[in-house]
C-alpha cells in the first residue's frame, strides 16, 4: 500500500517547518511570496492534498499542548527530576517552533490527576514526562487515550502509551566498555526497580551484555526503592562499603544515583577515579558541575522534545508518526577517567 503523502513531507522538501506548510496552503500573513511559491510548488509535485478531516480538527484547535510532569506519589513536593526539567524546556521550544504554547501540569496521585484536555478544548494533546514508578498515574493516562485523548509519553515502564525513548541497552554497553577499557574489572550496576521500569530493565541489560562480553562477573547492588535517586545511590553505596563489598567502579542506571553514589564515595574517604570510577545516565545538566564532575550517557533533550512534539502534531492530525531512538552520546569527565573531558556518539536514529 503506498504511504498517502503529508505536510511533514512537503515541509521537508520545501525546507521549512509544518507549521509554515500549513499557513502557507492557507494563504496565511507572515509568509513570504518566495516560501509560499516553494511549498506550493513542492506541494504540487508531491501531489499533496490536504487531508479534510485533519483541516476540520485543526480549525476547531487551541493552538496549545499540555506538558504533565508525572511525579513521584511517595515523595509529593520533593525536586523534580532535573532531566525531566530540561526535557520540558526542550519541549517548550520545540511547541513554540510550531507557534503552539504549553500548559504544564504537576501530577503526583489520583487527587490531581486530570487527562481531558482535548475534550474539554483546553489544549489538542497531552506529553507525559514522568517517572515510571507512578503505576497509577500511568494507568491513568492509558485509559485517557483509549477514550480519544491524544498522548505521547516520555518514561513509561511499559508500551502500552506511545513512548519515546534512547537505545538503553547500548548506552549502558558503551559505558560498561569505556569502564573496561580504563581498567576496571568489578563494576557495580545499581539500578533499583529495574523490573518494573522499561529504560532501567534495558540498561541492565545492557550491562550484563557487556561484562559477559568481556568475560567479567556480574555485580548488582541491593538498592532500596523509597527516597530519591540520589538517596537510593547514596544508600546503595554506603550499604556496600560497610559489607565490605570489592569493587573499582560503579555505573548507574540514571545520573541522579551515580551523583548519590559519589556522595557515599566521598564520605567515606574513596579517592574517585582513582579507588573508584562513576558513570551515569542522562546527561542531567549539573553533571559538569559535580565533584568530580560526572562521566554520563547524555540523551540529547533538543532531540527528544523536538520528537516528542513533532509525534504529537501528527497523531492530532490524524497521520502515520514514528518514535525513533533519541541519539545519546557518551561524555567521559573526571568521574571515571582522570584524562581531560571528551566524548564518543552512539549513533542510534
Amino acid at each position: 500500500m503506498t504511504r498517502r503523502c503529508t505536510s511533514f513531507d512537503v515541509a521537508e522538501g520545501a525546507g521549512v517547518s509544518q507549521s509554515t506548510v500549513s499557513k502557507a496552503l492557507r494563504g496565511s500573513e507572515g509568509v513570504s511570496v518566495e516560501t509560499r511559491r516553494r511549498v506550493l510548488e513542492v506541494a504540487a509535485a508531491l501531489d499533496y492534498r490536504p487531508d479534510q478531516r485533519a483541516v476540520s480538527l485543526r480549525s476547531s484547535a487551541t493552538g496549545r499542548i499540555a506538558v504533565v510532569i508525572l511525579g513521584d506519589p511517595k515523595i509529593r513536593g520533593a525536586p523534580i527530576n532535573s532531566f525531566y526539567m530540561d526535557l520540558l524546556a526542550h519541549v517548550a521550544a520545540a511547541a513554540a517552533d510550531h507557534d503552539q504554547e504549553i500548559l504544564v501540569s504537576f501530577q503526583h496521585d489520583p487527587a490531581n490527576f486530570f487527562a481531558s484536555y482535548c475534550q474539554d478544548r483546553i489544549a489538542d494533546g497531552i506529553i507525559v514526562i514522568g517517572t515510571a514508578r507512578n503505576s497509577a498515574g500511568w494507568r491513568f493516562f492509558a485509559k485517557a487515550r483509549s477514550q480519544g485523548e491524544n498522548v505521547i509519553c516520555w518514561g513509561s515502564p511499559d508500551d502500552v502509551l506511545p513512548t519515546l525513548r534512547c537505545d538503553n541497552h547500548a548506552g549502558a554497553a558503551t559505558a560498561v566498555r569505556h569502564l573496561v577499557a580504563t581498567g576496571r574489572r568489578r563494576i557495580i550496576f545499581i539500578g533499583p526497580g529495574w523490573r518494573r521500569q522499561h529504560a532501567y530493565r534495558d540498561r541492565r541489560s545492557g550491562y550484563i551484555s557487556a561484562m559477559s562480553e568481556q568475560r567479567l562477573p556480574v555485580f548488582e547492588a541491593q538498592a532500596s526503592l523509597t527516597g530519591t535517586r540520589e538517596l537510593q545511590g547514596y544508600a546503595a553505596t554506603l550499604d556496600l562499603m560497610n559489607n565490605d563489598v570489592p569493587f573499582d567502579a560503579i555505573f548507574a542506571a540514571s545520573d541522579g544515583l551515580a551523583v548519590g553514589a559519589m556522595q557515599a564515595l566521598n564520605k567515606c574517604g574513596r579517592i574517585i577515579p582513582e579507588d573508584v570510577a562513576v558513570i551515569g545516565f542522562d546527561g542531567i545538566g549539573s553533571a559538569p558541575y559535580t565533584v568530580p564532575p560526572l562521566s554520563t550517557v547524555e540523551q540529547n533533550g533538543a532531540v527528544a522534545g523536538s520528537y516528542l512534539v513533532e509525534a504529537l502534531h501528527r497523531m492530532i492530525a490524524g497521520e502515520d508518526y514514528q518514535l525513533p531512538a533519541v541519539p545519546l552520546k557518551l561524555i567521559w569527565r573526571a568521574s571515571s577517567c582522570a584524562s581531560s573531558t571528551n566524548s564518543s556518539s552512539i549513533n542510534r536514529y
